[in-house]
């Protein structure tokens, strides 16, 4: 075998993801509110209730930026013990005095910090949930 000089030369390759990587908000429902309301206004009698390891946990709700441009694109509730991935409709407010929410609310509203109230539905169940928006999700720092 012949060895040849070969001039030493830098190769730069550059990272090409092989997916698209989005960044996350958690929402983590005050089930104790909740639970409340629907008793209040007779949606736990149809089974519809809050659990601290389903809508209670931030990870199970999250608002995705796949723009990454810190508006949120959509709204989704996962965990949801056997009803698959729900989609969310946020309202602007509640109405304490008869316990209706008030004027759906575009995800692209939402920011880091505030308290949204929001909707899920599964066949004749629809919950109802309040809660704080994070930055991340517990338990999942670079959820995507």
């Amino acid at each position: 075998m012949k060895k040849r000089w070969v001039e030493p030369k830098v190769q730069v390759e550059e990272f090409m993801p092989n997916e698209y990587v989005a960044v996350c908000w958690g929402v983590k429902c005050d089930i104790d509110w909740a639970n409340k309301h629907e008793i209040l206004y007779g949606f736990y009698d149809n089974g519809v209730s809050h659990q601290s390891d389903h809508c209670g946990n931030s990870s199970n709700q999250v608002i995705y930026d796949y723009e990454d441009d810190g508006v949120g694109d959509a709204m989704v509730e996962t965990g949801t013990d056997g009803l698959g991935t729900l989609g969310c409709t946020i309202y602007t407010g509640y109405n304490q005095h008869n316990g209706n929410f008030i004027g759906r609310r575009s995800v692209s509203d939402v920011r880091i910090g505030e308290t949204i109230y929001w909707t899920t539905v599964s066949g004749d169940r629809t919950w109802h949930h309040k809660g704080t928006v994070y930055a991340t999700a517990e338990g999942h720092p670079n959820r995507s």
